[in-house]
């Protein structure tokens, strides 16, 4: 077995989000998301509810398979995303009121790369990509939560998000 330390990149985010955690909570769901991002597109694979719960299954392009692996309403949620045979990737949001109508989310994210081919995937999407593409649905997020719609998208490329 090869034991050299894979490529990893890990990158922290605070996001300030215009509504109780409880509301944003919510809104970091697979079904929920098609809400606020009109990017968005996801096949579910298993939710007993319909919406995101622990162990909730659903997958996105390239392959991705994304897992709810913590669910801990109003305020944790993490998702594993595996892209078969390059990259594991946590999403991790932990949600603090800030205020009466103010949400602090502390974004972690963390990509690991499972072989050669993935160091690649791993370090072609940038922690300063990974920032441009999480400010652009923290603006996303406040504008449907301000006025319950869809803001345009940024003609922008981003990575999956």
């Amino acid at each position: 077995m090869d034991t050299t330390a894979p490529s990893r990149l890990v990158v922290d985010l605070e996001l300030t989000l215009a509504g109780t955690p409880r509301e944003v909570f919510g809104l970091l769901c697979p079904v929920r998301e098609y809400d606020w991002i009109p990017d968005w597109s996801c096949t579910m694979v298993h939710s007993v509810s319909g919406v995101a719960e622990l162990g909730c299954i659903f997958t996105r392009e390239r392959g991705e398979t994304w897992i709810t692996t913590r669910y801990e309403p109003p305020t944790r949620i993490d998702y594993t995303i595996v892209l078969p045979g390059l990259t594991v990737r946590t999403l991790s949001f932990v949600l603090t009121a800030s205020g009466p109508r103010t949400t602090s989310a502390a974004l972690r994210s963390t990509a690991t790369a499972l072989g050669q081919d993935g160091v690649r995937e791993v370090l072609g999407w940038t922690a300063e990509d990974q920032r441009r593409m999480w400010r652009l649905r923290e603006a996303q997020l406040n504008h449907y939560l301000s006025t319950g719609s869809l803001l345009a998208l940024d003609p922008t490329p981003t990575a999956t998000g």
